[in-house]
């Protein structure tokens, strides 16, 4: 009788712990780490932009004015959780634009725009 009381909370046990993530599986949510930055700007139109303004490695932000279209920069970063990156444009006349963050390689953001400038962000989780 003790052996059939005891079943369900061994088996309770049995799947908390098989339901645990396992070090080195998935992401790395440990911060503050390294994380390559990747921003990519490009155009259905042959159009150059005005400016594009991004993030930098120092947590300032950098304009490049008059970027030829494809625009891509990398850069390597140390980040803290809830840091957040931002990608903008400003282009005159306005086309269509599509703006991409990547973080390690893996989009974690794209967007297309149709107007004459707009930006958009990325928090670290």
């Amino acid at each position: 009788m003790k052996l059939l009381k005891a079943s369900p909370l061994i088996g309770l046990i049995i799947l908390l712990a098989a339901s645990c993530k396992k070090p080195g599986s998935g992401t790395d949510n440990t911060y503050p780490k390294q994380v390559s930055i990747t921003y990519r700007v490009s155009s259905t139109t042959t159009n150059n932009l005005v400016s594009i303004t991004y993030d930098n490695e120092t947590g300032g932000q950098t304009t490049a004015d008059n970027p030829a279209l494809p625009f891509t920069k990398n850069i390597i970063k140390t980040v803290n959780k809830y840091n957040i990156i931002t990608l903008g444009y400003f282009a005159n006349p306005a086309q269509t634009v599509k703006l991409e963050i990547l973080v390690n390689n893996q989009v974690v953001k794209s967007q297309v725009y149709t107007s004459s400038n707009s930006s958009m962000s990325y928090t670290f989780q």
